[in-house]
C-alpha cells in the first residue's frame, strides 16, 4: 500500500484492527519508514506492507527486487500523488503495479479533464494509446502559453472515466448529513496596503516592458507573488506592526465562534508562518511545508486533544487530504488564500465535512477586493464547473456558495 507520509500511522492501525478471515488472526502490518539502516532490517514479509511515496521512489530498487518473485496487490491511496504522468512517482506505482492488480483509492475530484488521463493509463491502457491521441480527442484550444482553454468530447472522457471504476459519494450513503455552509467574505484592504499592493505589481509589470514575453510561469509567478502581498502587509513594507485586514477578519471570526475552533488555511509558508505568530493568543498550531512530519501529528494531537488550543494553521498541500480527527472537534474554517483548483479545495474542506462530524460545516473564503484574490477566486468556480462534467455527480461550487 502506498500513502501519503501523513497517513502512515492511520492506515497501520487501522489494518492492525482487521482479522484475517482465514486464520482468525490480525494482519502484520509493515511500515516501511525510519533511517536506512531501520529500513533494511524491516520483515517485508507481512500481509501489509504500508510506504510512502517518496521512499518507494527512494527505494524503489530493493522494493521492486524483493517483491518481483512474489504475488502481489498494489493499493495507491490518495491517487492524486500520481495524476502527473511525467512524474517519478506516477512512474514508480506503474512500475511496481506491472502486471499486478492495482487498486486506485482517491476522495479527490479532479482539477481538469487532463487530470483523467493518468489514472486511465493505469487501471485502462487500452482506452488511449497514449497523451496525444488523447489530446487529439479532448483538447479543443490552447492559448499562447499552451495552456489548454477550451476541451472537447467531455462525455466521451467521462464515459471512459466509469469503466473499471467505482464512485460512491458519501450523502449518497448518509443522506441526513446536513450540507456545508459556504460565506464568501469580501473584505478591502487599509488604503496604505492597498497602495502598496498596487505599487509592487505596477513594479513586477514594468519588469516585463523590455519586451521579454509573460508567459505561463512568469504569470502564474506574479499571481503567486501578488497574492502573498495580501496577508504579508509587514513583511512587504518593512514594517512588522503592520496589521493586514485579512488578519482582522480572523480575528473577527474568532470573536463571532467564542470557545469555538477555528481551521484557517492559506496556500503559503511565508503566510502560515505569520498568522502563527500573529494568532499567538488563540494558541495556534500549523500544518505546512516547514513543518517536519512528526510535529504535524503533534500540531494534530493538540488541536484534538486541547482546549485552549483554538486554531489550527492548514496547507492544502501538507493537510488537504487523508487528516482525520478534525471533525470531531471542530465544524467552522476559513480560507484566507483559497486555491484556485477544485480538489485542494474540497479536499480541506472534507477534513471537516466527514463521518463524525455532528454540527453543520461552515466555510467563509476570504476575498480581498481589488486584489488578485477577485480573478482567482472567479478561476476555481470556472476550473470546478469544467471538471464536474467529466467526474460527475459533484454538486458545483459555484451552486453552493451562491445558491444559483
Amino acid at each position: 500500500m502506498v500513502v501519503p507520509p501523513i497517513l502512515l500511522l492511520q492506515w497501520e492501525l487501522w489494518l492492525r484492527s482487521v482479522t484475517d478471515l482465514r486464520t482468525g488472526k490480525p494482519l502484520t502490518v509493515c511500515v516501511y519508514a525510519g533511517t536506512p539502516a531501520q529500513r533494511k532490517d524491516l520483515d517485508l514479509n507481512a500481509d501489509f506492507i504500508v510506504v510512502s511515496y517518496g521512499l518507494l521512489k527512494n527505494d524503489f530498487e530493493r522494493l521492486h527486487d524483493h517483491f518481483s518473485a512474489r504475488r502481489l496487490g498494489i493499493i495507491s491511496d490518495e491517487a492524486t500523488a500520481i495524476k502527473n504522468t511525467e512524474s517519478q512517482t506516477h512512474k514508480a506505482v506503474s512500475l511496481i503495479a506491472e502486471g499486478r492488480p492495482l487498486m486506485l483509492l482517491t476522495g479527490t475530484p479532479i482539477n481538469k479533464p487532463g487530470d483523467a488521463y493518468a489514472y486511465l493509463k493505469l487501471i485502462v491502457p487500452g482506452v488511449y494509446r497514449n497523451r496525444r491521441q488523447f489530446d487529439r480527442l479532448h483538447v479543443e484550444e490552447k492559448d499562447e502559453y499552451d495552456k489548454v482553454t477550451s476541451w472537447m468530447n467531455l462525455d466521451l472522457l467521462a464515459s471512459n472515466m466509469k469503466v473499471q471504476t467505482s464512485r460512491i459519494l458519501r450523502r449518497e450513503v448518509r443522506k441526513d448529513l446536513p450540507a456545508v455552509v459556504y460565506t464568501t467574505k469580501d473584505y478591502r484592504l487599509d488604503p496604505a496596503h492597498l497602495a502598496l499592493y498596487r505599487q509592487i505589481a505596477q513594479e513586477r509589470l514594468v519588469e516585463f516592458e523590455d519586451g521579454r514575453e509573460i508567459d505561463a510561469i512568469s504569470a502564474s509567478a506574479l499571481r503567486s507573488a501578488l497574492q502573498q502581498i495580501v496577508i504579508n502587509w509587514g513583511e512587504f513594507d518593512g514594517n512588522p506592526e503592520r496589521r493586514p485586514a485579512g488578519l482582522e477578519l480572523a480575528e473577527e471570526i474568532l470573536e463571532e465562534l467564542g470557545d469555538k475552533k477555528l481551521v484557517i488555511v492559506a496556500n503559503f509558508r511565508r503566510t502560515n508562518a505569520y498568522l502563527l505568530q500573529a494568532l499567538s493568543v488563540y494558541n495556534p498550531r500549523a500544518i505546512y511545508g516547514d513543518v517536519s512530519p512528526a510535529n504535524k501529528q503533534l500540531a494534530l494531537r493538540d488541536f484534538i486533544g486541547r482546549e485552549s488550543c483554538r486554531v489550527l494553521l492548514v496547507q492544502p498541500q501538507s493537510a488537504g487530504f487523508g487528516v482525520d480527527g478534525l471533525q470531531r472537534v471542530c465544524s467552522d474554517i476559513l480560507f484566507l488564500e483559497a486555491p484556485t483548483t477544485p480538489s485542494p479545495f474540497q479536499q480541506t474542506i472534507a477534513r471537516l465535512d466527514r463521518d463524525g462530524q455532528e454540527d453543520v460545516v461552515h466555510c467563509r473564503v476570504g476575498v480581498a477586493q481589488g486584489t488578485v484574490q477577485v480573478g482567482m477566486f472567479r478561476d476555481l468556480m470556472v476550473n470546478d464547473a469544467v471538471a464536474n462534467k467529466v467526474q460527475g455527480g459533484f454538486k458545483d461550487l459555484k451552486e453552493m456558495i451562491y445558491g444559483g
